[in-house]
């Protein structure tokens, strides 16, 4: 009888301290922080995701900025740019010689009509871009074509990967331009000597970043 007793006794603690030991484990391991992905950044109401991916390729954003036009002694925020690269590029030297893809996106913060979007495009390109080559005024109007009405939060995005130049508008392929003298052209526009504005050209280089974002 004793030793039953006994027996009864050891299973008996030995099942508690089993039980205490799994309990303290699960409490070990719940405790651990979860990893957890960095937040996308936020400009004018607009989310910037740090990463995007191309194909094979993984894109961090290079850099971002706002589109101002003045009108009437008024400044007016048009839309959000922003500018995503395989590698960080800081110049147009730097960005020119780099045949890896890009990405650029246009994120409205107005509606606008058709009309407005094809003049707007129409005056920038003629204004601001410095490289010019053969059939450029046939690629110009073939890349003013493919976007219609813009939404006001819509995005037009630009993509350029190997020697094609791929637009979208609102999340709609319209169409591709085929050779790298096209995004030669459409590079300088932003980064050349007549930049859309030089602020935006320096968010677009990530040089107005006051920290790490």
């Amino acid at each position: 009888m004793d030793h039953r007793i006994s027996s009864l006794f050891v299973a008996t603690l030995l099942a508690t301290f089993q039980s205490v030991f799994s309990l303290e484990t699960v409490d070990c391991v719940e405790a651990q922080p979860k990893p957890q992905s960095k937040p996308a950044f936020v400009l004018e109401g607009v989310e910037l995701a740090h990463n995007i991916e191309i194909d094979e390729f993984t894109l961090s954003r290079n850099g971002e900025g706002i589109r101002m036009i003045n009108f009437l002694g008024f400044e007016y925020k048009v839309y959000v740019a922003s500018f995503w690269t395989v590698d960080e590029l800081k110049s147009i030297e730097d960005i020119l010689a780099c045949d890896k893809p890009k990405r650029m996106d246009f994120t409205f913060l107005k509606s606008f009509g058709k009309s407005k979007v094809s003049k707007a495009w129409r005056l920038q390109l003629d204004d601001s871009v410095s490289y010019k080559y053969d059939s450029w005024a046939e690629d110009r109007a073939a890349f003013i074509e493919f976007f219609g009405d813009i939404a006001q939060g819509g995005t037009q995005t630009v993509i350029m990967i190997g020697d094609e130049t791929i637009v979208i508008d609102q999340g709609v392929e319209k169409g591709k331009i085929i050779g790298k003298d096209f995004q030669k052209a459409f590079l300088s526009m932003w980064f050349g000597e007549k930049p859309v504005t030089s602020d935006l050209k320096a968010g677009l280089l990530g040089l107005m970043r006051r920290n790490n974002f």
